[in-house]
């Protein structure tokens, strides 16, 4: 299961501070500038993926916190660059390392 969360640059700090939970450190997250991905928005994008059970917990988490679930259809296409910068970097590597 995948989440992609919207924040402003305000929430950072408080968002940073969740992200050291335990259960989070576990679960495969990314976090990306929006102006990197050509978004419209100001923030950060939150792209987190775990078990259905782990992302529950996690929404409990960031429950206080002012986080915006990115609707689907955008959520897609932001999901889809974060994937493709992930496999470039990882293509890179692997050319470095070879």
């Amino acid at each position: 299961m995948e989440i992609l969360y919207f924040y402003d640059y305000d929430a950072k700090k408080d968002v940073e501070e969740v992200l050291q939970e335990d259960l989070i450190k576990r679960a495969d997250y990314t976090i990306r500038e929006c102006k990197l991905l050509d978004s419209t928005r100001k923030g950060y994008f939150l792209y987190i993926r775990g078990t259905p059970e782990m992302m529950k917990r996690v929404d409990e988490l960031f429950a206080d916190l002012p986080l915006e679930k990115v609707p689907e259809k955008e959520a897609k296409e932001i999901v889809k660059k974060i994937k493709a910068e992930d496999d470039s970097a990882a293509t890179g590597m692997g050319m470095i390392f070879g």
